[in-house]
């Protein structure tokens, strides 16, 4: 990206084959490249068999929970 705006991405990885793919993590990236390198080197505490990385604008809602506050009148 050009304006070096930061994306959002969420971290999914197993450990070992067979296991569920699970969400572990989210940070921000400027593009998919640096956050493919982000991933492996901020979640290098584990030898995982896999992980993948996308970007959180790419989910598509079917259930969101109700905001616990309203915007307007919160102190």
């Amino acid at each position: 990206m050009v304006n070096n705006q930061k994306l959002e991405y969420l971290l999914f990885t197993r450990i070992k084959r067979g296991d569920d793919l699970i969400q572990i993590g989210s940070f921000q990236a400027e593009s998919d490249e640096l956050a493919k390198v982000y991933a492996q080197y901020i979640y290098d505490e584990e030898d995982w068999v896999e992980m993948q990385v996308v970007r959180k604008e790419a989910f598509i809602a079917v259930r969101l929970p109700e905001p616990l506050f309203e915007k307007e009148g919160v102190n």
